[in-house]
């Protein structure tokens, strides 16, 4: 497996554990509000619970990632800040939960599914061309 190939796969790990967190979350929200869910509560979910999750998943995603590619023991994170792919994704990733939230708040039953195809599956793409152009382009801007 090649760096690239294990980068990929440590994003879709972490997005994928971010949508079972961010589901239960949202779960729970839904269920426990005995009539509609109020829109403070969501926006509260969408402001602070998702960039929380977030930072758990794909902050070991990037550690582990950081630690593969300087081929250390143990845990290092680089001195520099994001790269460009760590932000597409995370940009992205935020976005299309926001979105999904957003939707199913308005629809508690459940977004169609087309809907609900074409966010995971604009995600899932743009985090593979994202570290693909970023393990061929060092420098972007």
């Amino acid at each position: 497996m090649t760096v690239t190939a294990v980068t990929i796969l440590l994003y879709l790990v972490a997005l994928f554990l971010t949508v079972a967190t961010v589901w239960l979350l949202s779960l729970f929200l839904y269920t426990t509000q005995t009539k509609q869910t109020d829109p403070q509560s969501v926006w509260v979910l969408v402001i602070v619970g998702i960039p929380f999750v977030m930072l758990i998943y794909f902050g070991f995603a990037f550690l582990i990632s950081d630690t593969i590619s300087d081929g250390t023991a143990w845990l290092t994170a680089r001195k520099e800040e994001l790269s460009f792919s760590e932000s597409v994704v995370l940009a992205v990733s935020y976005v299309g939960l926001s979105g999904w939230l957003l939707l199913r708040w308005r629809k508690p039953t459940g977004p169609p599914t087309r809907i609900l195809g074409a966010i995971i599956a604009t995600v899932i793409i743009v985090i593979i061309v994202g570290v693909i152009w970023n393990a061929h382009h060092d420098h972007i801007f």
